[in-house]
C-alpha cells in the first residue's frame, strides 16, 4: 500500500512541477494570453448569444427553455475547457510519431502517456473556462439549482467524467497514428462533432443518431444526459437510472481502453529513423 501511495505522490509531485513551468512559460508572452483571453470568450459567447435568439423566436428547443439550455452549453463549455488543457496534445500524435518525439518519453521512468499529456499542458485552455463559467453561472441561476455539499459533489463527479471521455476519444484518434504514420489531424473534426452534440441537447436528433451518441460514440453522457438528469428533464430516447454516477465510469472506462490502444499503438512505434 505504501508504494502505491508512493508511487501516486511522485506522479502528483511531477504534475505540480509541469504545471508550474507551464504557467512560467506563458508569462513570459503576456500578449500571446491577452489575445486567448479576448478571442477564445467570444466564439462562446457568440454561440450562446445564438441559443438565445433561437429561444426568442421559437419558445424553446426540443422542450429545454433558455435557463436549462444555458446550463447544458456552460457545463459543456467548462469540460471542453478541461479536455483543451490536459488532452488537446492528443490531436497533433501524429507528428510527435514521424517526428520520433517519442524517443525522449520512452528513455524516462515515468509513463508514456503520462508523460505525452502532462509535460504539454495547454495553459491557454484556461481562457476558454471564462465563458463556460459565465454562461454555466447565469444557467444555475435561471433553474434555481441549489448549491449544496451533495450538488456540489454531483457536478464535481460530472465534470471528472465527461472531461475523461473528452479525452479518451481524443488518445483514441489520436493513437491510430502510430499505424497510419500519418500528420492527419482528425482533432478538429471531432471537436466539430462535441460542439454539435454537447451543447445542445440531443434529443433534437433523429433517433438513430441519438443512438450512435450513446452507444458508439459516448457524447451524449458527455453533457445532455445528465444534466437531463439533473434538471429532471424527460428524455423521448432513453432513460438511464443514476446518469451522473454512469457518466463518470464510463469516462473511466473509456480512459482506460483508450490508455490501453495507445499502449498497443506504442509497440508499433518506429523511432525517428532515416
Amino acid at each position: 500500500m505504501k508504494i502505491y501511495i508512493k508511487f501516486l505522490l511522485h506522479y502528483l509531485d511531477v504534475t505540480r512541477v509541469c504545471i508550474r513551468i507551464a504557467l512560467l512559460t506563458i508569462i513570459e508572452y503576456p500578449s500571446s494570453i491577452l489575445g486567448w483571453l479576448l478571442s477564445n470568450p467570444i466564439q462562446f459567447i457568440v454561440g450562446f448569444a445564438t441559443i438565445q435568439f433561437v429561444v426568442q423566436e421559437f419558445g424553446q428547443v426540443n422542450g429545454w427553455n433558455y435557463g436549462q439550455l444555458a446550463f447544458l452549453y456552460g457545463l459543456s463549455v467548462i469540460t471542453h475547457a478541461l479536455s483543451m488543457i490536459f488532452f488537446v496534445q492528443g490531436w497533433f500524435m501524429g507528428y510527435f510519431v514521424l517526428e520520433g518525439e517519442f524517443d525522449r518519453y520512452l528513455t524516462r521512468p515515468l509513463s508514456v502517456l503520462y508523460q505525452f499529456f502532462f509535460t504539454h499542458i495547454n495553459v491557454f485552455g484556461l481562457t476558454d473556462l471564462v465563458p463556460g463559467i459565465l454562461v454555466f453561472g447565469y444557467g444555475c441561476y435561471k433553474v434555481g439549482f441549489q448549491w449544496n455539499i451533495q450538488n456540489i459533489i454531483i457536478l464535481l463527479a460530472l465534470l471528472v467524467g465527461a472531461t475523461l471521455i473528452r479525452g479518451g476519444i481524443y488518445i483514441l484518434i489520436g493513437t491510430t497514428s502510430f499505424f497510419t504514420r500519418s500528420t492527419n489531424d482528425f482533432g478538429q473534426y471531432t471537436q466539430e462533432i462535441f460542439d454539435k452534440t454537447t451543447m445542445y441537447p440531443i434529443s433534437m436528433y433523429p433517433e438513430n443518431i441519438q443512438f450512435i451518441l450513446t452507444y458508439l460514440i459516448p457524447v451524449g453522457w458527455v453533457s445532455f444526459y445528465p444534466v437531463s438528469d439533473l434538471l429532471g428533464i424527460q428524455s423521448t430516447y432513453a432513460q438511464f437510472p443514476g446518469t451522473i454516477g454512469l457518466t463518470f465510469l464510463i469516462g473511466i472506462l473509456v480512459m482506460i481502453v483508450a490508455g490501453l490502444f495507445f499502449n498497443f499503438g506504442l509497440k508499433k512505434y518506429e523511432s525517428a529513423g532515416n
